[in-house]
């Protein structure tokens, strides 16, 4: 028997999209939050996007969980209760009616989608306003509302929220005690590396069609993010395989077989790795011409379904493996 196993709920479609609707949102508000920092009038562009790209992503991420808990009190249950009590837990933190369990990962991702949205909106909301500004005044500089600080400190907050929400997937799917997750201590960087590349994908894709003053600066150093981001994503991928590996129990091995050589390895070879990280590795060096907007969304778009792929497949796998359920 395997240590430490326990029934865990299979996870519908929904949920693989939520994690990845979270990972594109936190990787893109964190570059444009860093591009903010280092030069926000140079890097104008990547920082609205970057920042309506992030508060996009979110607006379904709610929506998701609440279709998959079939009932909207449900999902309150996870932020408030109408009387304290005992039964949420002796470790949970209360204010009011409101409660967060730092050792459970599912309050805490909650409470962390809820605090990353509401940094999301306040950053995506001043940039708003600051492109109202910017055409209304003639000669007026785009990009200074009158709230300069606002984002800065919104996108500082934020940014850690961000990199939670990106990472907290993987230890949410730890603790499921799935023979495919027991050791996979490499999840949570792995998918901190998604989330950085395809949040900086959905920001050239948006980039590329725009082609305003200066976009394909502004492309050619996103671009570069995506290419380290990529390069992350695989030793992630590598670790996380090696460390899964090493449990070396029936249970573990067969999970990881679901993964590498039966039904999931043609989406995980062929869409997650290659077409998803190493293809657009290659396709780098002609995605950044200036002359070249349909190989850059190419990339981008690789990028995307390949991020996509890679968090399908691993909770599909997870949940086939014989002694976790099928899902």
């Amino acid at each position: 028997m395997e240590p430490g196993l326990l029934k865990s709920a299979d996870w519908p479609i929904l949920i693989d999209i939520y994690f990845f609707l979270g990972g594109v949102a936190g990787g893109a508000f964190v570059v444009a939050t860093i591009a903010s920092l280092l030069d926000g009038s140079r890097y104008r562009d990547v920082v609205r996007v970057g920042y309506y790209v992030a508060f996009a992503a979110l607006i379904p991420c709610p929506i998701l969980l609440i279709v998959d808990l079939g009932l909207p009190a449900r999902f309150l249950n996870m932020l408030m209760v109408a009387k304290h009590s005992l039964d949420i837990g002796m470790s949970a933190m209360t204010a009011g009616p409101f409660h967060l369990k730092p050792y459970s990962p599912m309050s805490a991702g909650v409470w962390g989608l809820m605090a990353f949205s509401a940094c999301a909106f306040l950053c995506a909301g001043e940039t708003w306003l600051a492109d109202r500004r910017g055409r209304s005044s003639p000669g007026g500089l785009a990009g200074t509302s009158g709230f300069p600080l606002v984002r800065t400190i919104a996108g500082v907050i934020g940014s850690i929220f961000a990199f939670f929400l990106a990472a907290y997937p993987g230890v949410l799917l730890g603790a499921t005690a799935r023979p495919l997750f027991i050791s996979a201590h490499w999840l949570g960087a792995l998918f901190l590396a998604v989330g950085a590349a395809t949040g900086s994908a959905a920001i050239v894709l948006v980039l590329g069609w725009l082609r305003g003053p200066g976009a394909h600066d502004a492309l050619a150093r996103v671009m570069r993010v995506i290419s380290v981001a990529l390069v992350a994503e695989l030793v992630a991928l590598i670790l996380l395989i090696v460390s899964v590996k090493a449990a070396g129990s029936e249970g573990v091995d067969a999970a990881l077989a679901q993964l590498l050589m039966g039904r999931y390895s043609v989406p995980f070879w062929l869409g997650a790795v290659f077409l998803g990280a190493v293809l657009p590795l290659l396709l780098q060096r002609s995605a950044i011409g200036a002359r070249a907007p349909r190989m850059t969304a190419l990339q981008a778009t690789l990028v995307l379904v390949g991020g996509f792929l890679v968090k399908f497949v691993l909770i599909a796998a997870g949940q086939a493996s014989p002694n976790g359920g099928v899902g």
